[in-house]
């Protein structure tokens, strides 16, 4: 009788591991599947919304722009690079930033086009989180195919997963001089590894956003077909008359703020009043 029960006891436990393995299993398979994501092409064309800020409204104050005009209002950001080594987080929350977006990494623009992540990322990051900013980040992209934009999302996902990031995951493609690895790209190509990499930030749970100055999404992209993606908008100048709407506005890249040394981009991001 002893050892029939012996038996049973060691026949369930198998049964248990067996189970718990085939759970992990298949939620490892999950996850990663989420990770990986796919393309789906382009969906339908639709009309691009208008601007619908009044530059009326904008206005300096403790060395930042400000926007409010009682349906709108601003919050003040910056966003950083390994360009900015050395961050003092706590200074730059008491300047008045609320929100950095930060580059998490970038794609060679050689030929083999390798992904790296930027080497002051991790440090950039526990520091804005420690002091209590909301952060974002940025991936500076070079893709040429869409399989490169959807590994350009994977990649960013991996690093971002858990880490409490609330503000947008940005797609941020630009030529480089001297550089052809995306030369040659029409705006419907371009377009397509735009909506790639945010269909996989999207189906991962965050915000996806397009970066651009008003030529490139203007001529590098068609918009019509990204209506469903927020834009940042690169346009050194205390207005803008960029005609189609965004949600963060980089209106500097010469920026001082207390707590990093040299130059650094100033931003706002807007949202609806309260």
């Amino acid at each position: 009788m002893r050892k029939t029960k012996k038996r049973k006891i060691s026949t369930r436990i198998k049964f248990i591991v067996i189970g718990s393995a085939l759970a992990m299993f298949v939620c490892t398979v999950t996850v990663f599947y989420i990770v990986l994501g796919n393309y789906d092409g382009l969906g339908l064309r639709q009309n691009i919304d208008e601007n619908p800020y009044d530059m009326s409204y904008v206005y300096k104050k403790d060395g930042f722009l400000h926007y409010d005009d009682g349906t709108y209002q601003s919050v003040t950001g910056i966003d950083v690079s390994v360009y900015q080594k050395k961050v003092n987080w706590k200074k730059v929350k008491a300047a008045g930033v609320d929100f950095v977006i930060i580059r998490l990494g970038y794609r060679g623009y050689d030929e083999d086009g390798d992904l790296a992540l930027d080497s002051k990322f991790k440090d950039h990051l526990k520091g804005a989180k420690e002091a209590g900013l909301d952060v974002g980040v940025y991936f500076f992209s070079q893709a040429k195919t869409t399989d490169e934009a959807i590994r350009e999302a994977r990649f960013v996902v991996r690093h971002i997963r858990g880490k409490g990031i609330t503000y947008p995951v940005v797609f941020d493609m630009e030529p480089i001089d001297g550089a052809d690895r995306i030369t040659d790209l029409n705006a419907e190509e371009k377009t397509q590894i735009a909506d790639a990499f945010c269909q996989v930030i999207d189906r991962n749970g965050y915000t996806p956003m397009i970066y651009g100055n008003p030529q490139w999404l203007k001529k590098h992209v068609n918009l019509e077909y990204l209506t469903k993606y927020d834009t940042w908008l690169a346009h050194y100048a205390d207005e803008t008359d960029y005609p189609y709407a965004f949600k963060m506005w980089q209106y500097s890249h010469t920026g001082k703020v207390n707590g990093i040394k040299g130059r650094v981009d100033l931003n706002m991001y807007f949202i609806e009043s309260q």
